[in-house]
């Protein structure tokens, strides 16, 4: 037996020094490239035998704390697993990236023996450090290993068998690996397949309920091949925001999506579920009598999808309901709404009000409520958009002038906006782009409550609540020598984050408010809007945000003949995709014949059979938008 294993090793070395190709039926090409990367990369020797590397109490503490939230969840898999084979001597073991044992599961006689194989808590076991072994090597390749007797590196751990497997987060990291290991004599390699496979499926199990646990407050997609199977064990998982972003995603899926979209240079986490699968989940969670599904690539999958928790809201520290003007600009179980408790607590007080919001997302909107929910309502409210006004005229329209100051001045001299915001608000917009030299001038007004006028030599009392906004990121504009440091925090008594359009969680509140809104000031009627033009403008990303929102819904009021507004009522750039033509002698034979499908109950249903029941699939069969495909499908199938 000793002979046959020196064989095996010099066969091995010799492949590992170049000197001979890999002959031995019995060793792995993964074993034997395991043993190079410890000559050539870890620079380790075969005839040099190391003892187990046990980290200290202090260390392995350190360790243990740094994935605890892991090992808390992995600790029923463990012992599941612990369970099966306890009475075929092995031990269970879970070590971290690092490759340190942070749990452990093994019988109470031999527990020295165990601690000498190193198979113990506090163990270190890397390729780096131990040469090839099971742990190691997954660490390594990010693959399941199986490393038995003679295939490890040092000889001091020749009598062990190992098996491991890799757990990865959502983010396809490795995030542990769980071994189970030997210490006694196990017959042939071979055998220890099996244990392979129990492996890993409880790295698996343990994968997954990491993986719901970390993303509980997320949609979770559960997708297969086989629909029977999918709320039992889905072959992938994928985790989407409120925003319908992925998140996260089970290394399976990721796996899959290198494969398959990798080579388009797409990207998976962030990326929008709708981008990469051409439906969003209210069109998926809308389909009954029937298991959604998804196309991609050629490859149709079954869907499962359960949606997060209602998120409860918040209990107020103020137990007074917001005043009317906050309170009618977000839903009332909307998050935003947790920070208008916060500002309206503010509304009677001084301190200064910094709002952060993309362009067109309303914080001029939220600088009025602000300053009519407070003690100055029926006093001036001076909004001054700071990126408008000609930089060689800002000092005077923000300072006034006194008469004659300079040529061309009126004779009487003129009241500033600063002053003409006396006992009321000044809404500073768009701060950050205020010239430098200004800044000074505007942060002397903020400490001293005064204003100098161009050409004057006596200062003005004034008594006003400042509110400033941009879309900069003034951090990084003081950076740059841009925006004064001094200024910024004059001005940040309390920052207000404004969600864009895109991140809010009560779009279909906004969308409705902003109609009425538009209506109004039209002297229209508002219509409701249908469920299909609502879900073209859910699908919108909005870069103009509410400004955007309005001027798309004025020119839907404005088209709407009908009671509803429809798709095609929206402005060409929501909805103008593959419109039908109306002159059938403009047709090509394609669109003729998609046509005649749309137009024809029976065809279009069985059309749709034979895409598997996808409408994006159908709608690019027939070169239409899958909006024309629903419309013509409600048409078919009349509530």
């Amino acid at each position: 037996m000793l002979a046959k294993q020196v064989r095996h090793i010099n066969d091995v070395l010799n492949y590992v020094y170049g000197t001979e190709p890999l002959r031995l039926s019995g060793v792995d090409t993964c074993i034997a490239e395991s043993w190079r990367r410890c000559v050539h990369r870890h620079g380790l020797n075969p005839e040099e035998m190391k003892e187990a590397l046990i980290l200290p109490d202090s260390r392995l503490r350190e360790h243990q704390e740094a994935i605890g939230d892991f090992t808390d969840i992995a600790r029923y898999g463990l012992q599941a697993l612990w369970k099966q084979i306890r009475d075929m001597g092995y031990v269970v073991l879970v070590a971290d990236a690092d490759g340190v044992v942070v749990d452990s599961l093994s019988s109470d006689s031999g527990r020295l023996a165990w601690k000498q194989a190193g198979l113990y808590l506090g163990a270190l076991w890397h390729e780096r450090q131990n040469g090839t072994s099971a742990v190691g090597m997954v660490l390594e390749t990010g693959e399941p290993a199986v490393v038995h007797r003679n295939d490890h590196f040092d000889a001091t751990h020749i009598g062990l068998s190992c098996t491991a497997a890799p757990v990865f987060d959502s983010q396809n990291r490795l995030r542990a690996v769980l071994d189970v290991s030997a210490l006694t004599p196990v017959a042939a390699k071979q055998s220890q397949y099996w244990v392979l496979q129990l492996v890993k499926h409880f790295a698996a199990l343990i994968e997954t309920a990491a993986f719901i646990r970390n993303h509980k407050q997320d949609w979770l997609i559960r997708l297969g091949h086989a629909a029977e199977f999918l709320d039992v064990t889905p072959e992938y998982l994928l985790a989407v925001n409120d925003e319908g972003n992925i998140t996260g995603a089970n290394h399976a899926f990721h796996q899959w999506f290198a494969r398959h979209a990798g080579k388009s240079g797409q990207t998976l986490i962030g990326n929008g579920f709708e981008r990469l699968f051409g439906q969003s989940l209210p069109e998926l969670c809308g389909i009954q009598n029937r298991r959604p599904t998804l196309c991609f690539d050629g490859l149709t999958l079954f869907v499962g999808i359960t949606p997060p928790p209602r998120k409860p809201a918040a209990p107020s520290r103020n137990s007074t309901p917001l005043p009317p003007e906050l309170a009618k600009l977000c839903s009332p179980d909307s998050r935003f709404n947790q920070t208008l408790q916060r500002v309206a607590g503010l509304a009677d007080t001084q301190v200064p009000v910094l709002i952060n919001g993309e362009t067109g997302s309303g914080k001029e909107l939220l600088a009025r409520a602000i300053h009519l929910s407070g003690n100055r309502a029926d006093k001036p409210f001076i909004a001054v958009n700071c990126a408008a006004i000609p930089e060689n005229l800002i000092e005077s329209e923000l300072y006034g002038y006194a008469p004659g100051s300079f040529s061309g001045a009126d004779r009487k001299g003129k009241t500033g906006l600063i002053q003409a915001a006396d006992g009321g608000t000044l809404f500073l917009d768009e701060i950050g782009d205020m010239p430098l030299y200004l800044q000074s001038r505007l942060l002397r007004v903020l400490s001293e409550r005064e204003v100098m006028p161009v050409g004057s030599i006596h200062a003005v009392k004034v008594d006003i609540r400042i509110i400033a906004a941009t879309h900069h990121d003034l951090q990084a504009n003081i950076a740059a020598g841009k925006f004064r440091e001094d200024l910024y925090y004059r001005l940040n008594g309390l920052n207000v984050v404004l969600p864009s359009l895109r991140e809010r969680d009560d779009f279909d509140y906004a969308l409705q408010t902003v109609l009425r809104h538009v209506a109004r000031n039209n002297g229209l009627t508002p219509k409701p809007v249908s469920a299909e033009a609502m879900n073209v403008m859910r699908r919108h990303r909005w870069p103009g945000n509410i400004r955007q929102l309005a001027n798309a819904l004025e020119v839907a009021l404005h088209s709407a003949k009908g009671a509803q507004i429809q798709p095609e009522d929206l402005p060409d750039y929501l909805y103008a995709q593959n419109r039908p033509s109306e002159n059938p002698s403009a047709l090509t034979e394609q669109t003729q014949n998609s046509k005649a499908i749309l137009q024809d109950p029976p065809s279009l249903q069985n059309a749709l059979q034979a895409a598997g029941g996808c409408v994006s699939r159908l709608a690019r069969d027939l070169g239409v938008s899958r909006m024309t495909v629903y419309r013509y499908l409600k048409k078919s199938c009349p509530r």
